[in-house]
Order: structure tokens, then C-alpha cells, then sequence
């Protein structure tokens, strides 16, 4: 004889109550994960984060950069899946600029920025493409020069006394206390 309706009803009712509801344990573990994430993340001036070693690194290439006259100002860089799922189809759309896909994408790790370049004949891109690397920054994206990735492992530094593209860096002058030769 088959359940009635009614005991069907009272049968997944009793189910219900007796096994622990397993979708808040995901929402916990997912939570935990994403705090996981925002633990190993650094802001940046600006307001934009990086992985702790990435944002340490960047700091110091800013450093530099600005002892030089050059401001390294990033755009993006950590982004959630969501925010990188919204830009990936925006581009697939064509109402945006190129993105990964989402889960592809080093933003999405904390370890690119997008910096305010300009074009490759300005001052600050020329700055990064011979400096960078000091960093462990590279340029990935042949058709994005604002794109860096921090590559420490894979990106080689330069020999002495020569910069990123391999020209010679210009020699500092040593400085001395000036003297009164008189």
C-alpha cells in the first residue's frame, strides 16, 4: 500500500528535523576560506590589496619608483571570482577590455596590478619595463602594458650595473660630504 500524501509530508518533515542542515556548514566553510584569503591580503595606498609578499615587494618598486620622480598608481588588483566572473563577461560581451577567465586570472590570486601607464613611450612605463624585475614584477599580457604579475620565482634579475632590458643603469655619483678646498 502506498504513503499517503500526508505521510509522506510528516515522514520528510521528521528527516528535516533529525539531519543537520549541511548548507550552512558550506556557507561556513566558504566564509572561512574567503577570510583565509583576506588575511594574506595587503592594502594599498589607494585602496586596492595584493598578497602580503606582493604588496610588500610593490611598496619597496613604489619606493623606488618615487625617489625617481616616477608614481606607480594601480587601478586593480585583487579581485573575487565574482568581480573577475562580471569583467570576463563583459568582455565576451565586447562592452569591456580583455579579462581571464574567471579562476584563471592572477588578480584573482593577489599577485597583479594594473598601473597607470599610459603608453609604452611614457616615463612610468619605461620605468617599470627597466625595473621591475629588481621586484619580481613582469609584464605578462603582450597587449596590456598596465598588466604586472609578481613572478618572483620566475623573474630573473638583471646583471649588475644593468637594468631589466639589459642597458646599462646610469652610475650614481658617490656622495661625499663637500669640502672647503680653500
Amino acid at each position: 500500500m502506498p504513503f499517503p500524501p500526508l505521510r509522506w509530508s510528516l515522514l520528510l518533515a521528521l528527516v528535516c528535523l533529525l539531519v543537520p542542515d549541511l548548507a550552512p556548514a558550506a556557507d561556513a566553510k566558504r566564509k572561512r576560506a574567503k577570510t583565509a584569503t583576506a588575511r594574506h591580503l595587503v592594502k594599498l595606498p589607494g585602496g586596492e590589496s595584493l598578497r602580503r609578499d606582493a604588496a610588500a615587494s610593490f611598496q619597496r618598486m613604489a619606493t623606488a619608483a618615487r625617489s625617481e620622480g616616477i608614481w606607480l598608481w594601480v587601478t586593480s588588483g585583487y579581485r573575487t571570482r565574482k568581480e573577475q566572473r562580471l569583467l570576463y563577461e563583459r568582455y565576451r560581451k565586447g562592452l569591456g577590455p580583455k579579462a581571464a577567465r574567471p579562476g584563471r586570472s592572477n588578480h584573482q590570486r593577489g599577485l597583479a596590478v594594473d598601473v597607470v601607464v599610459g603608453d609604452e613611450e611614457s616615463p612610468t612605463y619605461r620605468w617599470l619595463a627597466a625595473n621591475a624585475c629588481r621586484h619580481g614584477f613582469r609584464r605578462t599580457v603582450p597587449s596590456e602594458p598596465w598588466h604586472w604579475e609578481y613572478r618572483p620565482r620566475t623573474t630573473r634579475a638583471p646583471p649588475p650595473d644593468t637594468d631589466c632590458l639589459g642597458q646599462p643603469r646610469p652610475v650614481e655619483e658617490p656622495r661625499t660630504a663637500s669640502k672647503d678646498l680653500s
